[in-house]
């Protein structure tokens, strides 16, 4: 059976089409060649969080300290105490070993001894022999965690070690037994590793809060520097510190926020930021309507937004550049703005004919 398709009908279905094709022309086609719904941000001033998440561990100068006697112990003072090096922490009674004790470490403390072969920090007395922060708790881990070896600490080994904290509490020791640790405070360090999209923001130099679990300190980026394993590239990060830490003495590793200080400037949507002749920026739209590129240099991202410097900043060649203005309008996606284009082909032009 045919369907006759009135008159009105023909009418009302070729108006549709012309109304669909003038809203794509008015939608994809005319901005891409007039850029009238160009989009723009305005620059303004602004705090910007750069934060990720890690798991830190702890390098720091500890000084483990074993019994020079079989006998009866007695602690002085408390833990987490500041002490000076020559601080007397423990009494030391000695006396024979109890019958059917054996003359020899217990067996609990001898692979935390095995992990400390060699080290240049184990000591025999009743004294502190370094000043720092007194604890009876070890975890094995002190050789490998020193600022002596800070240089070749690696992920694999790092989370490789098996890390056990032992409370050294008691009354009674063998000679041999380790029966405290003093840890360096004035300065330490935390190494951790990041994927290189999150690392990126932290480079040498800049100051950071550490948010660890007993609270918040300070820090300075020390290095940041690729490591590459056989299954895995990542960015190892390490961490100068010199601040108090509540936890310090007896924590090795810990989930952390890393969060990036002095992060206020102007903001500024990623999308805006192109790159000019190897040189970043964005382009600024004046009140004339021309479109002006303007070097920037970033303080810090998140990815998605970016803080700027104000006015003026210094390059790597230390030579003073101009920037951006509060109140500047960047545009948003600048390589696929025709105007931008166009601007740039009547510069070229005119720079040609000079």
């Amino acid at each position: 059976m045919k369907i006759k398709i009135t008159k009105r009908t023909k009418s009302i279905l070729l108006g549709y089409v012309i109304l669909l094709v003038l809203l794509y022309l008015i939608i994809y086609a005319l901005p891409k060649v007039t850029d009238v719904f160009e989009a723009t941000q305005v620059l303004e001033p602004g705090t910007l969080t750069v934060s990720c998440d890690a798991e830190g561990f702890l390098v720091k100068e500890e000084a483990v300290v074993t019994a020079k006697d079989t006998g009866a112990i007695e602690f002085l003072l408390d833990e987490g105490t500041v002490v000076k090096k020559g601080t007397a922490l423990v009494k030391l009674e000695a006396a024979p070993a109890e019958d059917g004790e054996e003359k020899t470490v217990r067996g609990r403390y001898k692979p935390y001894l095995k992990n400390l072969i060699n080290y240049e920090h184990i000591y025999s007395g009743t004294k502190a022999p370094i000043s720092g922060v007194y604890s009876r708790h070890i975890d094995g881990g002190e050789k490998y965690f020193c600022p002596d070896n800070l240089d070749n600490i690696r992920r694999e080994e790092a989370e490789g070690i098996d890390i056990k904290d032992l409370d050294l509490n008691r009354t009674g020791v063998i000679k041999g037994e380790p029966i405290f640790k003093i840890s360096g405070d004035d300065n330490w360090y935390i190494v951790c590793w990041m994927e290189a999209k999150d690392a990126k923001s932290y480079q040498e130099g800049l100051a950071v809060d550490l948010q660890l679990p007993a609270g918040s300190v300070k820090a300075t980026v020390l290095s940041n520097t690729v490591e590459k394993t056989s299954e895995t590239t990542s960015n190892r990060v390490i961490f100068y510190l010199n601040a108090y830490y509540e936890e310090f003495s007896t924590t090795r590793k810990a989930d952390m926020t890393i969060v990036i200080s002095n992060n206020t400037g102007l903001i500024v949507d990623n999308e805006c930021i192109t790159e000019e002749d190897g040189v970043k920026g964005v382009y600024v739209v004046t009140k004339n309507n021309e479109y002006i590129f303007k070097p920037v240099k970033v303080k810090a991202t998140d990815g998605k937004q970016s803080v700027l410097y104000d006015g003026v900043f210094t390059n790597e060649k230390y030579e003073q550049v101009k920037t951006v203005n509060v109140y500047d309008e960047a545009v948003k996606n600048p390589k696929d703005n025709n105007n931008i284009k166009n601007n740039n082909q009547e510069k070229n032009k005119t720079e040609g004919l000079k």
